[in-house]
């Protein structure tokens, strides 16, 4: 097994890439905004001040959550964009069981401990990463379903500890996709300088299909 990033990669596995990663950009910015911006209790104030206090605190902070709420719309859109895509990636997973995670992380576990030297550390760097990427889907998996349970709570009717668990569980699973944007870009980057070059542009055209 030849333990490069340097595979070929499939136009359905290029769409998805692009268009799950705009989306989870999309919607870490709809909460960026929520906790800036848009805050409502931050924005309360300002509507008071800027109406000199005519209008009290209660009718302000309707305001306030009026336009974030707004803003959060795009939230729950871009939430159910994410749930498509997952759907779309384990279709995907599905044609490809040969190049699956699973696969390749067996693989490297079981090859790990018959290598030596640099092959040993690029084997083991693969497979680590191949195991982060398994974390990630998980990750997303929770996001999807909590997500989706959270925007259907009245209908499904949910009981508020149930409710304001998924809620607070949400809320740090989000902390993993902001370290996995950070480590992953990081490390595409270290693998274009260090030996992997190309790897943007083979997302873009797929790459040379021999290097399967």
């Amino acid at each position: 097994m030849k333990y490069s990033f340097k595979q070929y990669q499939p136009l359905s596995l290029r769409l998805w890439h692009w268009l799950n990663a705009l989306t989870i950009f999309g919607l870490v910015a709809t909460v960026v905004l929520r906790k800036t911006f848009l805050s409502w209790r931050a924005n309360s104030q300002i509507i008071q001040e800027k109406s000199n206090h005519v209008l009290d605190a209660n009718v302000a902070n309707t305001i306030a959550k009026s336009l974030r709420d707004q803003m959060w719309d795009w939230h729950y859109y871009l939430g159910f964009v994410l749930s498509f895509l997952l759907l779309w990636r384990i279709c995907v997973a599905v044609r490809n069981k040969n190049t699956s995670l699973k696969n390749q992380i067996l693989t490297g576990v079981k090859e790990i401990p018959t290598l030596t030297g640099p092959s040993k550390f690029k084997a083991s760097h693969y497979t680590l990463v191949k195991t982060a990427y398994a974390l990630f889907y998980i990750v997303l998996l929770y996001m999807v379903l909590s997500g989706i349970t959270l925007y259907f709570e009245d209908a499904l009717k949910l009981s508020e500890t149930l409710e304001d668990g998924l809620q607070e569980l949400h809320e740090a699973a989000a902390w993993f996709f902001y370290a996995f944007i950070v480590a992953h870009i990081a490390g595409v980057i270290a693998a274009e300088v260090r030996g992997d070059s190309g790897l943007i542009s083979d997302m873009f055209n797929g790459g040379n299909k021999s290097k399967e």
